[in-house]
């Protein structure tokens, strides 16, 4: 794993991330939510990005919702809010979020799409033909952003990803699917929390996946003997 960088940090603000700027009410900065049992570590990881960007610790804890568990992580500050809507994250962006227009060359925009996918992406197995376990590994990443969609899918193909979508309702599902695009996507973009790396050298050691499995649980088999 390596450190979040601003261009990471920018893809996880698109893709989990929220904006407040309710000058009414006073209440100013950012909000990040994610799974309290799988993001942890990503967590501290943007934690420590925000404390050596603005010298200022952020919160994060575990609020307990109805039907699950779930990590916030919650800065407030008008200039922090200030400083990502000025970065292209607005305050309402599910249907209107976007890549900058000077963010969109690759050696920015891998990066967000890493952030994008970290939080609001999926890695995951399934079974092809006649197998008779899940070894065929599927990425995607959904967006309600029409605008956003096609970012993503112009720089991915222009990249010589194979890129296919589909709509689920007002979602557009962008995904890649098989093991060259899946190495092609480790080499190029790459992972970069445990969640997401721990089923990928899971799948790599076994050669295929076990579904439904927690982090701690991958982490138990990885450690195992082979």
């Amino acid at each position: 794993m390596n450190k979040i960088n601003f261009y990471e940090f920018i893809g996880i603000m698109i893709g989990d991330g929220c904006v407040l700027y309710y000058p009414h009410h006073k209440v100013y900065g950012i909000e990040i939510t994610g799974n309290a049992d799988e993001e942890r570590d990503y967590y501290q990881m943007m934690s420590e990005f925000l404390e050596k960007k603005f010298k200022k610790i952020p919160r994060v804890y575990i609020k307990h919702e109805k039907s699950a568990k779930c990590l916030k992580l919650v800065m407030y500050g008008k200039k922090i809010a200030e400083y990502f809507i000025k970065n292209g994250i607005t305050c309402h962006k599910t249907y209107t979020a976007i890549i900058k227009d000077n963010f969109l060359h690759w050696n920015k925009s891998r990066h967000i799409i890493r952030g994008i996918f970290e939080t609001d992406g999926s890695l995951y197995f399934s079974k092809a033909g006649a197998k008779t376990r899940p070894d065929y590994p599927r990425l995607t990443i959904k967006t309600s952003s029409p605008k956003l969609a096609e970012q993503i899918k112009k720089i991915l193909k222009e990249q010589l990803f194979r890129v296919h979508s589909h709509k689920d309702g007002k979602t557009e599902v962008i995904y890649l699917s098989g093991t060259e695009m899946l190495e092609k996507w480790i080499k190029d973009i790459g992972l970069n929390s445990e969640k997401n790396i721990t089923k990928y050298k899971l799948w790599k050691k076994l050669g295929h996946y076990i579904p439904r499995i927690s982090l701690r649980e991958r982490k138990a088999l990885l450690n195992s003997a082979s």
